[in-house]
């Protein structure tokens, strides 16, 4: 895997904070942003057939989005991943959404989230929250 995340949100402002934020890392990443969870899953069908080297390190996802939210992408990724075998099963699915009742959390986890967080609303907290999420998921499979 290279070290690539992918971001699905609709939200652009929520995508060019997370992009300015990114670019302050230490060791930065590159960044693929979706604006909804159906073009991530198109993106990385493509992936698997043609580049299955090129997935992501790492996929944020925002729990709420027209269409296919981020907790059907989240399910399809792992349950196709399962049953194929494919290495999109192991990647890291950081949930990162501005709110969420705890039956969500537990779906989310059920679905084979590796982690599912509020997004801070604080521009401080937010940069040490994607910090930590790069530090911890992308340089431990890499």
């Amino acid at each position: 895997m290279n070290r690539e995340i992918f971001v699905v949100d609709d939200n652009v402002d929520y995508q060019f904070l997370f992009f300015r934020l990114l670019k302050e890392l230490d060791r930065p990443c590159t960044v693929k942003f979706f604006e909804n969870a159906k073009a991530c899953h198109q993106h990385l069908e493509l992936l698997k057939m043609n580049k299955p080297k090129d997935l992501p390190s790492l996929i944020v996802t925002d729990l709420h989005m027209p269409g296919m939210n981020g907790l059907h992408l989240l399910k399809l990724l792992k349950s196709e991943g399962k049953s194929t075998g494919l290495p999109v099963y192991d990647t890291p699915v950081v949930v990162m959404t501005s709110y969420l009742s705890d039956q969500q959390v537990q779906q989310c986890y059920k679905a084979g989230a590796n982690a599912v967080i509020i997004k801070p609303i604080d521009s401080l907290l937010m940069k040490t929250t994607v910090q930590s999420i790069c530090n911890f998921w992308v340089d431990r499979v890499n």
